[in-house]
């Protein structure tokens, strides 16, 4: 048996001082202060006194790409090197943030980085990993710059190039079948252009209501959550309407759409950190805002309402989960708290309520709320140690030296203690 001991904890259910959390088995099995605390003289204690403890932070939406030159580096580069990279270096940098859970969002790297994390190949995250993103011809998921019979062989160029192009309600089918047949966690759709896409402008809808309906049928026959990416107030529509569980991004969402998925417990996944990033990079180099290319102009008018936005999302009731679109490069793995710090700084939330988005609001993202998300009994023993209290500096998340440890199930990954 291990406890663990420290200054104040830390979760969706508030704060408690002086605590010491019992954990074995790879399980909580005791949270108690330390004025009562019954420890036998034989049990390993972790002593991170004066320090937070949180439970393991949450990204419901990365993309392992592997990838140290950006897109046309994925051309240069084997698609192997890339996912070395991604096993040993990317999952390496979220444990070291304090992130022992991730979503990723679609994309042939993170699904075989999954199975060698899952293997004890490699030390990394815990994954849950959606494989094929599933696109309509000339949709968010279709590389427009590639020829077309490149983007159907699914050749693995990295995140964009990696997609299922699926049309007509058969070939839907078909898609999410052979996802399955792999033995992914989710589905993972792309249902509206999106920001950053050459011809498809995030106010396009693509799936049909039909199509959405088989697929999330399949899905869901299966035990698996459909997840897609979508932003205009229609696509949101036909998504919960279909049955889809989590609504990646959604900041172009109306009151109607926001009310019908309030109505069937649709979980959002907002990514802002990915839009601060490039938004701050694009102002970093000098480059103004322009029709052309016009990708770059969509990113920079969305960034103007994105907080808004999502605030607006927040206060109708709406379970908010934290993703950040993190895909290498100038999204680095290990700086994902910067979404928890755009909560506070930008949205406006409390400490405490953006800690629950990135802890128990991800873990019912992932269906494992009863597994993780916060420290309490039964539960796994994911468990960091932060030198400072978030709740007064949110920033503190993002300094990897201040993550002294680092624990998943009971296994410790990482200990500056």
């Amino acid at each position: 048996m291990i406890v663990v001991k420290g200054g104040t904890l830390v979760d969706a259910n508030g704060v408690r001082d002086d605590p010491l959390v019992h954990v074995d088995d790879g399980k909580i099995v005791k949270v108690e202060s330390g004025g009562d605390s019954s420890t036998p003289s034989d049990v390993e204690v972790i002593d991170a006194s004066g320090m937070t403890l949180m439970p393991g932070m949450i990204d419901c939406h990365v993309h392992f790409s592997g990838s140290a030159q950006g897109i046309l580096g994925n051309f240069r580069e084997p698609f192997e090197t890339r996912l070395i990279r991604s096993a040993t270096q990317e999952t390496r940098a979220l444990l070291d943030a304090g992130y022992t859970s991730v979503m990723d969002a679609g994309g042939v790297t993170g699904f075989h980085v999954r199975n060698a994390v899952n293997e004890g190949i490699v030390l990394g995250p815990r994954i849950k990993a959606a494989g094929r993103y599933i696109s309509v011809t000339g949709g968010h998921g279709d590389t427009h710059y590639m020829p077309l019979e490149w983007v159907k062989e699914g050749r693995p160029f990295g995140w964009g190039m990696d997609g299922r192009i699926a049309d007509g309600v058969d070939e839907c089918m078909r898609a999410v079948r052979e996802q399955l047949r792999e033995g992914v966690d989710f589905i993972k759709i792309c249902t509206s252009g999106g920001g950053g896409s050459i011809r498809d402008p995030p106010q396009i809808p693509e799936y049909t209501l039909e199509e959405l309906k088989v697929m999330c049928h399949i899905a869901h026959s299966w035990g698996r959550k459909v997840m897609v990416h979508c932003y205009n107030p229609e696509a949101i529509k036909r998504s919960v309407t279909a049955g889809v569980d989590i609504i990646s991004h959604a900041n172009m969402a109306d009151e109607d759409s926001i009310k019908l998925m309030r109505e069937h417990g649709t979980v959002v996944v907002p990514t802002m950190a990915v839009y601060h990033r490039m938004t701050r990079r694009h102002a970093e180099r000098g480059v103004q805002p322009s029709p052309e290319p016009p990708a770059r102009s969509r990113v920079s008018r969305m960034y103007e309402t994105l907080f808004e936005d999502i605030r607006r999302i927040h206060d109708s009731g709406l379970t908010l989960a934290a993703g950040t679109d993190t895909m290498g490069g100038g999204m680095p793995f290990g700086g994902n708290a910067l979404e928890l710090e755009l909560y506070v700084e930008h949205v406006g939330l409390e400490p405490l309520e953006v800690l629950r988005i990135g802890t128990l609001n991800g873990a019912k993202a992932m269906g494992m709320e009863d597994s993780l998300g916060t420290l309490e009994p039964g539960k796994l023993a994911d468990i960091i140690a932060v030198d400072g209290n978030p709740l007064e500096d949110i920033k503190a998340l993002q300094e990897q030296e201040k993550i002294r440890l680092v624990m998943r199930e009971g296994e410790i990954y990482k200990n500056l203690l």
